[in-house]
């Protein structure tokens, strides 16, 4: 009667019996996006360790802005008298082929006083930059007897140099980092095995120094071009390791 039932079951629902053979199938699967197990570090030992190298580095360029300003009674002769200095001001900068220019900041507006007709005032600012300090003071002390002020003036390091060090202290951080642990795993009678994990970082970064430079007033002699000391700049670079230890049946207890 069971064998009957069954085969009569069947025959009249095939659906049915063909849903539960794949029902029965899938249990037999592992679940379906469940998370691989992590790799088991049974018997190891896991360390962590910090690393850093680091180098004083002279800065390579110079950094300058300077601004035009002007007043005038109205809007027209104030902008007139700033693109005319700018005009000329440019055309001595790209004389000197070294010199990256880059015009900032243009504003315009005007002063409104009690009693006092009303004044316009407005500035444009450039950016200057150049490897050769030597070639930007003099071609500054130039622009400042032109009448431009200088709103500040630095030393910095070059992208490309802070890329060349930090990649050199990349290289000498792991190092030390490896001989580390090295020494590490032979106090515990243990063996170098892999890198578990590795960040690579830098900390901090070069600050610009600024030297500050007074502006010179319109009816003001020929004064001489500034002077500036580059100096050193630090880069540093920071290493995080875990590290893999294994056993070592080389060396007793």
């Amino acid at each position: 009667m069971i064998a009957h039932a069954t085969y009569s079951s069947s025959r009249r629902h095939p659906a049915v019996a063909a849903t539960a053979a794949v029902i029965a199938s899938l249990l037999t699967l592992p679940a379906l996006g469940a998370p691989a197990s992590p790799p088991a570090d049974d018997g190891l030992t896991v360390l962590h360790l910090s690393e850093s190298a680091d180098r004083a580095i002279r800065r390579d360029r110079l950094h300058v802005q300077l601004r035009v300003e002007t007043t005038a009674a109205n809007a027209k002769q104030v902008q007139a008298d700033i693109n005319k200095r700018m005009a000329s001001a440019l055309a001595k900068v790209k004389a000197v082929p070294g010199i990256k220019p880059e015009t900032g900041s243009y504003s315009v507006y005007e002063e409104r006083q009690q009693n006092v007709p009303s004044r316009w005032r407005g500035s444009q600012s450039l950016s200057l930059i150049d490897q050769d300090s030597a070639e930007l003071l003099a071609l500054v002390g130039e622009l400042q007897n032109d009448g431009l002020a200088v709103s500040s003036l630095a030393f910095e390091l070059s992208p490309e140099a802070a890329r060349a060090a930090q990649d050199e202290l990349t290289n000498e951080a792991l190092n030390r980092l490896r001989e580390r642990a090295e020494r590490v795993a032979m106090e515990l009678h243990l063996s170098f095995q892999r890198y578990r994990d590795i960040r690579v970082g830098n900390v901090g970064g070069d600050r610009p120094v600024p030297m500050r430079a007074m502006a010179m007033a319109a009816d003001a002699k020929q004064v001489a071009p500034p002077v500036g000391e580059a100096g050193d700049a630090t880069v540093q670079i920071s290493v995080d390791a875990e590290i893999v230890l294994a056993p070592d049946d080389s060396k007793g207890p």
